[in-house]
């Protein structure tokens, strides 16, 4: 069957519909774009998104400027999500918990969080360092005795992912952004000029102006276009315990100085995960318990000895949108091809950097600059020129 002609005509396109993408289309609607803004998104269930099946943090506690001041501007857009989504008196629920994110630091890593803790505090982060008995007044539960203490930073928190995505994604069809759940395989190119898209149905939409969002699938996006993007998909994984005792306090979103992490879950019980170094490249969903037991479970029994008993209640496995340049967005313009952007290869923090990433990328696409934060570091062009943004807080 051949494919139809052009159907509609956009001023804006963006492939993929998660809360990157979304925030972006947000974002241009809110701020005036004057156009027709569209969305394509393959998963309308967001089954499979990475947005939904992240643990939905979001931390100050970078050591690159760059990092840093997006994720301030995100902590406090989140907080005032429910009234920015607000439709027609009706706000959306994130359940934004503000505990907080504490890494932990022995001797081989504490020089750096004093470090970086330092260089926040600068740019205006409260980050705290904790001794070993002010950590455990956070975690009385926790085992300190091969620790220096912690780094603290209060206000930081997580928040329900699925809840955020809706919300967004609701607002932006309100304000008058089209949603089509088709899937792109086809971006029409003539020379250095876009031309639109065709979809696996066979369907041509047309626009010169494409932003590539695509999460995981970034890279093979890129490909459509004819451009090598640095971006792979990478498994990580997520398991829910139960403690054989509840704790009566709440914990901060935690990281172990061997790379577990943990933080409370609905009715206080516990979401862990560690990511694996050796992770092959992939999309692969599936969850690997033998993983938690031989990796992470020692580890967590370690540092908090009750979950020696703990009971493993099930997993799941998302994808890491990994841009193996250096680990950091890459945002704005792509110099080869008019009209082409990309905010692509978060490599974790996609979600809590969504609202400033689309704020950027709003402005730079309306005004040709970025005003409100600056992301011009993570541009594609440090790529091309040999730069890279060397992040040493990368969980």
């Amino acid at each position: 069957m051949g494919f139809s002609a052009s159907s509609e005509t956009f001023d804006a396109m963006i492939i993929g519909g998660g809360v990157i993408g979304s925030s972006i289309a947000y974002h241009l609607a809110n701020d005036g774009f004057d156009g027709r803004i569209v969305v394509f998104e393959k998963d309308p269930t967001y089954e499979r998104a990475s947005t939904v099946l992240s643990v939905g943090g979001i931390r100050r506690q970078f050591s690159t400027e760059v990092n840093i001041r997006i994720c301030q501007y995100s902590l406090s857009f989140y907080k005032e999500f429910a009234e920015r989504m607000e439709i027609d008196g009706e706000r959306p629920e994130i359940d934004f918990k503000p505990r907080g994110y504490l890494f932990l630091g022995n001797e081989r890593n504490w020089p750096l969080l004093v470090k970086h803790q330092a260089f926040q505090r600068a740019l205006g982060v409260e980050t705290q360092l904790l001794d070993k008995e002010e950590t455990l007044r956070l975690i009385p539960d926790l085992y300190t005795e091969d620790l220096m203490g912690s780094s603290f930073s209060p206000g930081d928190g997580y928040m329900d992912p699925h809840g955020t995505l809706q919300g967004f994604i609701k607002k932006a069809k309100h304000l008058g952004v089209r949603y089509l759940y088709q899937e792109v395989v086809e971006i029409l190119r003539k020379g250095n000029r876009l031309e639109g898209v065709k979809t696996k149905d066979g369907t041509r939409y047309s626009s010169s102006l494409i932003v590539n969002a695509a999460g995981p699938y970034a890279g093979e996006v890129g490909k459509m276009a004819g451009l090598e993007i640095p971006v792979v998909p990478v498994r990580r994984m997520v398991y829910l315990v139960r403690p054989p005792r509840l704790f009566d306090y709440d914990l901060p979103l935690t990281i172990d100085p061997s790379g577990v992490y943990f933080l409370h879950e609905t009715g206080r019980q516990i979401l862990t995960g560690k990511s694996r170094k050796e992770e092959p490249v992939g999309f692969n969903f599936s969850w690997d318990r033998q993983y938690f037991q031989e990796e992470i479970w020692p580890s967590l029994a370690h540092r908090i000895p009750l979950l020696n008993e703990l009971k493993l209640i099930h997993g799941w496995a998302g994808l890491y949108e990994v841009n193996q340049w250096d680990f950091n967005g890459i945002i704005g313009r792509h110099p080869e091809i008019s009209g082409f952007f990309m905010a692509v290869g978060f490599s974790g923090h996609g979600f809590q950097q969504a609202p400033a990433v689309g704020k950027a990328l709003s402005e730079l696409i309306r005004l040709g600059r970025y005003e409100t934060v600056d992301v011009s570091p993570l541009g594609y062009e440090r790529i091309l020129e040999g730069r890279k943004v060397l992040e040493e807080e990368v969980i």
